[in-house]
């Protein structure tokens, strides 16, 4: 029985268009995609300070100058946030999102986070990140539920095998349409 469903954050609930910007730079996603991973991942556990402080020096341009762009393709999916309002009147509804010790209050109005959350998990605040097993672990703890009463949902491939190898259902998030049709089925 279903109790929890659980989303990342970039990429889903906050949109993410990170390529795009990466390309606009100049960036190759594929042949710089083992940097890119090692950059976010180490910044997700708190071991740098941002995935962005390898990234942008990579591409010859600064933090500012990624963030200017970065600003102009970023948002919250309110279509989704408005769903998890109704989810949460039958289920826990929770966050798992590598971040860096910068934490999603930097990038996002944080209140928003808290009005359609119960509880919100930062990767580099706990020192696990996915595809790690203990971040899927605490996310749940976190919610009193067990691991296999939750359905997490994510847009990277290698998040969700994370999640499906703790026994969490997984939902691979491409769009909300899609999504939803998805998560109705679990339930």
């Amino acid at each position: 029985m279903i109790k929890a469903i659980i989303f990342d954050c970039f990429g889903v609930v906050f949109t993410d268009h990170f390529g795009e910007v990466y390309t606009h730079f100049g960036g190759d996603l594929k042949k710089d995609y083992e940097l890119i991973e090692k950059a976010f991942f180490d910044a997700s556990k708190g071991e740098i300070e941002s995935g962005m402080s390898v990234i942008a020096p990579h591409l010859g341009i600064t933090e500012a100058e990624w963030g200017e762009v970065e600003e102009k393709t970023r948002g919250f999916d309110y279509e989704l946030l408005s769903y998890t309002k109704d989810l949460r009147k039958k289920y826990k509804v929770g966050m798992l999102s590598n971040i860096s010790n910068k934490g999603l209050s930097y990038y996002m109005d944080y209140s928003v986070l808290l009005e359609h959350f119960d509880d919100i998990v930062e990767s580099a605040k706990i020192g696990f990140a996915k595809p790690e097993a203990r971040a899927f672990e605490i996310a749940a703890e976190r919610l009193s539920v067990r691991l296999d009463e939750c359905v997490f949902v994510d847009d990277r491939p290698n998040y969700i095998e994370g999640a499906q190898h703790v026994g969490m259902k997984i939902v691979l998030y491409t769009d909300f349409k899609d999504f939803k049709k998805r998560l109705d089925s679990l339930l």
